[in-house]
């Protein structure tokens, strides 16, 4: 027994001291307790490179964290440039590129780039790119200048990039692009495509683009030109080649006495 109790004694020492010399050594990589080394294994703290499991409040000037990271606040600002590879979860979990699985329970986001499977209690928000699976109780937005949303997005209230959605998109209330939409797009009261929309969009509100080519349903569709099927309660394009079905359809590209009709409009 005795000789068994110093085996355990030693090993807890052996570990302890493990986790003191790792402290001492972690203060270039961040203030934590990283066993069984600075950089990998389990890490308590501000670590700012580190492989495994880290655990820590707030992250801050953080590098690269492959593995799980368990974070519970945000600094704003203090973590743009972080590249998180695994699966990140906390309240905001947050960095400069997020791959694979980030859970938030208010939101979650990057400041370039954020992709895999996204979940936000609120929110999903990047400064650049969105891609994968997507579900924020709230609000899915990329604004930046190179933003996009590309995958499987589903927001209770809004979806909205300056750049590109591309995939398919379910929103309560609205989508917005501001450059092209790519896919298919629904939602219960607007829908906007500055440029282009390519695809289907289904909603019993407002939909509005610059160019539309494929399958539209709404309640009143508004487009500079209309290329496929439009469906809705009023359809109105300047410029139609297609074939418009609803209450009123309006196509300015026909001939004057044809322009305004009831029920079904054409022009190819």
């Amino acid at each position: 027994m005795k000789k068994s109790a110093r085996l355990i004694f030693g090993a807890i020492f052996i570990f302890l001291c493990g986790i003191c010399i790792s402290a001492q050594e972690s203060q270039s990589n961040g203030k934590a307790l990283n066993f069984p080394a600075k950089k990998y294994g389990i890490s308590i703290g501000n670590s700012h490179e580190f492989s495994g499991l880290r655990i820590n409040f707030s992250d801050q000037n953080v590098k690269v964290i492959n593995g799980v990271n368990v974070t519970f606040w945000l600094k704003r600002d203090m973590n743009s440039d972080a590249v998180v590879n695994g699966i990140s979860v906390g309240l905001i979990p947050a960095g400069g590129n997020m791959r694979f699985i980030n859970l938030g329970i208010l939101g979650t986001g990057a400041a370039k780039e954020i992709s895999g499977l996204n979940i936000g209690g609120g929110f999903i928000g990047s400064g650049g790119k969105i891609n994968g699976l997507c579900l924020s109780g709230l609000v899915t937005m990329a604004d930046g200048e190179n933003s996009a949303i590309s995958g499987l997005v589903a927001s209770g209230i809004g979806i909205g990039t300056k750049g590109n959605i591309n995939g398919i998109g379910i929103a309560g209330i609205a989508i917005g692009a501001e450059k092209n939409i790519n896919g298919l797009a629904a939602s219960m009261a607007y829908i906007s495509a500055n440029q282009e929309f390519n695809g289907l969009a289904v909603t019993p509100g407002y939909l509005k683009s610059q160019s539309y080519t494929g399958v539209s349903i709404a309640g009143f569709s508004k487009t500079e030109q209309m290329n496929g099927l439009s469906l809705g309660l009023i359809n109105k394009t300047k410029d139609l080649h297609g074939i418009q079905l609803g209450l009123l359809n309006i196509a300015e590209n026909n001939p004057k006495w044809l322009r305004t009709l009831p029920l079904i409009n054409i022009h190819f």
